[in-house]
């Protein structure tokens, strides 16, 4: 029984922590990946007017028919968001930097996209507003950001990875016996 349990390779935390946190910047980056494709949607749709667009909810649509600066700067809050928060999880140095630039390309190729289409035009206060949300959605993940390494620093145990949290309960049950 014993030589079974000696052949048996326990995963390295560090493993197990590196693959963990690729697989969440793979989710954060596609989730901004969709973002992306919806935007250029609604910006290189025909019309301006999101109510015309049958694939955007209709509260949604009305919401942002209200003010089209409005319009122009909320998708690229979550855009920016999820950009940090996953060039953040693949280790990437200086995320907000690379979130801020993806974003204003983006945001530079939709407004290019619009002055192709007859019925669209491109506009610098769109990009003044595009940027902005830019701007509000990298802030806030940063504050996110800050708040977890805040609350990591308060309660160091929350960082233990699986691997070691295992390794505590096989040392104190290694105590208890002896």
């Amino acid at each position: 029984m014993e030589a079974l349990e000696q052949n048996i390779a326990t995963p390295d935390p560090a493993d197990v922590e590196s693959r963990s946190a690729k697989w969440r910047a793979v989710a954060f980056l596609a989730l901004a990946g969709v973002v992306v494709v919806l935007i250029f949607a609604a910006s290189w749709a025909p019309e301006s007017q999101m109510t015309k667009l049958r694939w955007m909810p209709e509260w949604a649509a009305r919401f942002a028919d209200r003010d089209p600066n409005i319009r122009t700067a909320v998708p690229f809050i979550p855009l920016a968001f999820l950009l940090v928060l996953g060039f953040s999880w693949s280790r990437i140095k200086r995320p907000h930097v690379w979130a801020l630039t993806v974003g204003g390309l983006c945001l530079l190729l939709s407004e290019l996209g619009q002055s192709f289409l007859p019925q669209r035009t491109a506009d610098v206060k769109d990009l003044m507003w595009g940027g902005l949300g830019i701007v509000v959605g990298a802030a806030v993940a940063w504050g996110a950001r800050m708040l977890k390494r805040r609350d990591l620093n308060r309660h160091p145990s929350s960082r233990a990875t699986p691997g070691q949290e295992a390794q505590r309960a096989q040392k104190k049950g290694c105590r208890g016996e002896h």
